[in-house]
């Protein structure tokens, strides 16, 4: 039945009272259904009369409508101007999707969901939580409304509470978009199935960057003892993670009403990853947190060809783009189709066909200080059913969005400019960008920054990132590596099963059998001498000598009893401290002739008793001898090698060569400069290191370094799902260890035993991932980085450089390389026998209980080369890092890899090109 024409309203005819919704039509095609807001009236009073004259006037109304015809659809119009309002009562009958706005408004709707500009969040099975959309000016609006689909029968019921939705709310793009997307966009999962409504439900929550740790969060919160669809009212927060701040609930305008009860005790076992987590004061029934999900973003973009790096930032290993792309000033009239135009809705794209027809729709670039309106031509897709082939525009130097929203490549590049070299977060970017576009006035608004968050990303994945985790003067294996985990970390329920860090452990990955632990590893084996020897070299005793007790006896007599006690005291004390060295003397000459004699000439009991200082020398040596650490930290297997060459032959050019073993070389360089040659004491020492070094050595060594795995297993393509990116392909998986109980343990916030004071930091907060792992070169140069996700460990270190190293480097300095060293030579000594662990300067500080073996300051007092090493590289890395700390904390896994990985690829890239 065709509609009637809309009746004009005259004098003498008012319009009919509006019914309880109705629906707004304006002449751009605009279409909304609001509530009709009821007038007050008086109630009248019912004659006789009146009566019989009302029903005189229904019964002729009634007999004109049946002559008329007249549709249920009327339509009353209201003004003669170019903003006529036509006011249409809502129809309950079922209306098709496809009646409330054509399908290029539908299109443009699914562009904004597919870029995050229009969210939609699935709350549960059944249940979702929608953004508003504005179909006058085609972009989201900050309202929120709920949404649920359900079967009934065979027949799927959607129902939206948004005003497009009509009086049955299925008349929606909401509706329609989750009626076709939803196998693709919400994917049936077993989390959702099983998951709880009747609770709030933290579905948003990004950083306020207008408050210093604010954040802005979105519940979805049932009515209590309600389930049903209207009952769900939407709370947003802006406060701290404490619940202080602003509640504010979109069905109630009291503070204290019962949904944001709820929700301040949600936002509590949020925060603290807790589900006994309860805001204080408050009481409430919640007992766990059930998580949203978001449709699937799509950051994937019209434009797909390679985009060059910045200009700023190009290095000489680039690939050939061609000259820079002039900065755009003047917008092109046309943008024509290609033959390299294609669209992105599938793998591989829809070409461009020139036969097939070609329509011009208009489109905007947004430019570093306004926007340019101009057109694109665009063609059909064949494979799906509303998007189009479009131009990719690289030459342009311009950025294919999604054929209606494009941007240059010259702004783009902007923000990665801005917070590659200070802490700049999106919002606060696109905050300066509008306000740059409102002073110049000669375009429209910037767009939102969910938009151009989701442009950047998809722009950034197409820009070349190649070849800058390498240094030009270390080489691909340089052969001192910087180790440092970095609090760089993103919220722990956005961890997705992707993330493959090279801790994992693979099925086809080799297993080690055989490998176990291997205690009394160090110099000397019994505990209790190493202890002895090291409480009688460090302690300072009072020396006892002749010549004092005669100064004592020219004293008068209350001073020289005093005195006389004193001495008595301190000569028990000396007494017994030389007892306690003569059983040391005794015990270590067992242990080895020649170091019992060294220890008797300088700190036996005749240099006690004779005030005789030992020279510093055979200080430290001694104090390495009785370490705790394990006789290959002392010396190394090359080291040994040199050793035993210099036992042959003890000459001084084979003293010199002995660098990996500092403490010896200083005392082999004091006798030859004091005798001219090595005491037979010391030669006997060094024979003793090496035999007791290399049987140690033979216990550890059961299985021949790793080989490359025939397979294949990657160049490094996947790091933005892995959180694994490196610039060395990864040649081997990690092995197994099942002989070994804590092979994969974490060591986050424990102490690492009795031989070191120094304990793990706490990387990131409790809510929190564990942060990431980076190495870098000397030159302060990242060669990548992976994603820990719970917290740094030794595991780390090793898991990298087993996977992708080729040869081990020959120093690796790490923050906790004293207990570095023993994990990896317990695991794979033969692949990290020549490799010194080293603690840099800065950290050095903090492991009070280590041997000076495990500082690189104490080999760089033998090495010169070693002393132009800057050690502290990876702390000027980490410092860069803290621009970006804030922001990424607020992102999704994917987000965060992608966003640090840009970051990293900037540092790198300047650096370079300094060096160049």
């Amino acid at each position: 039945m065709s509609e009637t024409p809309p009746r004009r309203i005259s004098i003498n005819r008012p319009p009919p009272s509006p019914p309880s919704y109705i629906r707004i039509t304006s002449r751009d095609s605009f279409t909304q259904i609001v509530p009709a807001i009821p007038r007050p009236r008086a109630s009248p009073i019912v004659t006789p009369k009146r009566k019989a004259r009302k029903d005189v006037k229904a019964r002729a109304k009634r007999q004109k409508l049946q002559e008329r015809e007249l549709s249920p659809f009327e339509e009353v119009v209201v003004g003669i101007d170019d903003d006529t309002l036509l006011f249409q009562a809502g129809d309950t009958r079922e209306t098709d999707a496809d009646s409330v706005g054509d399908d290029e408004e539908y299109r443009r709707f699914v562009e904004s969901v597919l870029a995050d500009e229009c969210s939609m969040y699935q709350l549960s099975d059944s249940l979702f939580v929608v953004s508003g959309w504005n179909q006058r000016l085609n972009m989201g609006t900050a309202s929120w409304y709920h949404f649920q689909m359900t079967n009934v029968g065979i027949e799927l019921i959607a129902v939206c509470l948004c005003p497009q939705a009509g009086g049955d709310g299925t008349g929606c793009f909401h509706a329609r978009f989750v009626r076709e997307y939803q196998a693709e966009k919400f994917p049936r999962s077993d989390m959702f199935a099983m998951q709880r409504d009747d609770l709030p439900i933290l579905f948003s929550r990004e950083q306020d960057f207008n408050g210093n740790e604010n954040s802005i969060n979105h519940f979805s919160a049932p009515t209590p003892g309600q389930r049903s669809l209207k009952s769900r009212a939407v709370v947003t927060f802006k406060g701290n993670d404490s619940g202080n701040g602003s509640w504010v609930c979109d069905r109630e305008a009291v503070q204290n009403c019962a949904h944001i009860n709820a929700c301040r005790h949600a936002l509590q076992k949020y925060v603290h990853v807790d589900i006994e987590a309860m805001d204080s004061g408050k009481t409430s029934n919640v007992v766990s947190a059930p998580r949203a999900r978001q449709a699937k973003r799509e950051e994937v973009a019209v434009s797909y060809l390679t985009i060059p790096p910045p200009h700023w930032a190009s290095i000489n290993g680039d690939p050939d783009f061609g000259p820079p792309k002039t900065p755009l000033r003047e917008p092109p009239a046309l943008i024509r189709l290609t033959e390299t135009s294609t669209c992105c809705c599938a793998t591989p794209r829809c070409q461009y066909i020139p036969s097939a027809p070609i329509r011009q729709d208009p489109c905007i670039i947004y430019g570093i200080t306004h926007s340019f309106p101009s057109v694109v031509e665009t063609q059909a897709c064949r494979l799906c059913n509303h998007r189009f082939i479009g131009p990719d525009c690289q030459e342009l130097g311009i950025f294919n969005f999604n054929n209606q929203v494009m941007f240059t490549h010259e702004i783009l590049d902007d923000y990665t400019s801005n917070y590659t070299t200070s802490e700049t977060p999106f919002a606060a970017w696109v905050a300066i960008l509008a306000r740059r576009y409102t002073i110049h006035e000669t375009g429209g608004a910037f767009v939102s920054e969910k938009m151009f968050r989701s442009i950047w990303f998809a722009y950034v994945k197409l820009q070349y990132l190649g070849n800058d985790m390498i240094c030009p003067r270390c080489g691909p294996c340089p052969e001192t590596t910087i180790w440092d985990g970095v609090t760089l970390a993103f919220n722990r329920k956005h961890l997705l099963p992707t993330l493959e860090p090279p801790t994992t452990l693979h099925e086809r990955a080799i297993s080690r059998d055989k490998t176990r632990y291997h205690p009394g590893q160090q110099l000397i084996p019994d505990s209790n001498l190493r202890k002895v020897v090291q409480r009688i070299i460090t302690r300072k005793t009072p020396a006892l000598s002749t010549r004092a007790s005669e100064e004592e006896d020219e004293c008068d007599g209350d001073e020289v009893e005093g005195e006389g006690e004193i001495s008595e005291k301190a000569t028990q004390e000396t007494l017994e401290w030389a007892g306690l060295i003569h059983g040391a003397c005794e015990k270590l000459t067992e242990v080895n002739r020649g170091l019992g004699n060294i220890f008797v000439t300088h700190f036996g009991v005749r240099p006690l008793l004779d005030g005789i200082v030992p020279n510093d020398v055979y200080r430290r040596l001694l104090l390495q001898i009785a370490a705790e650490e394990s006789v290959l930290q002392m010396a190394i297997r090359s080291a040994l090698d040199l050793l035993d060459v210099f036992t042959e032959n003890p000459t001084t050019t084979n003293a010199s060569a002995l660098i990996n073993i500092p403490a010896l070389r200083d005392v082999l360089t004091y006798e030859f400069k004091l005798n001219q040659r090595a005491s037979d004491s010391i030669i006997d020492v060094c024979k003793w290191i090496v035999q007791r070094g290399r049987s140690v050595l033979a216990k550890l060594l059961v299985y021949p370094a790793p080989e490359h795995d025939n397979v294949i297993l990657g160049n490094g393509t996947h790091w933005e799902k892995t959180g694994c990116c490196y610039g060395m392909p990864q040649i081997r998986l990690r092995p197994k260890y099942p002989g070994l109980k804590h092979d994969v343990r974490g060591d986050v916030n424990g102490k690492r035993g009795a031989k070191c004071s120094k304990f793990y930091s706490k990387y990131g907060e409790k809510r929190l991932t564990g942060g990431i792992m980076c190495v870098w070169c000397t030159h302060s140069i990242c060669y990548g980085f992976h994603c820990i996700p719970r917290g740094e460990g030794r595991n780390d270190v090793f898991s990298a450089i087993i996977t992708r190293w080729p040869k081990p480097p020959k120093r690796v300095i790490y923050d906790f390389a004293c207990a570095l060293g023993p994990y990896c030579m317990t695991r794979e000594p033969e692949f990290f026998a020549d490799t010194l662990f080293l603690i840099d300067d800065f950290h050095s500080k903090d492991h009070t209980k280590c041997s000076e073996a495990a500082f690189l300051k104490t080999y760089c007092n033998v090495d010169p080369r070693l002393s132009v090493i800057n050690s502290s590289a990876g702390e000027c890395g980490n410092s860069g890092i803290a621009r970006i700390r804030k922001s990424v904390s607020y992102m999704s896994q994917d987000r965060a890899v992608l966003y640090t990985r840009v970051f990293m690829s900037a540092w790198n890239r300047l650096r370079i090109r300094k060096i160049e």
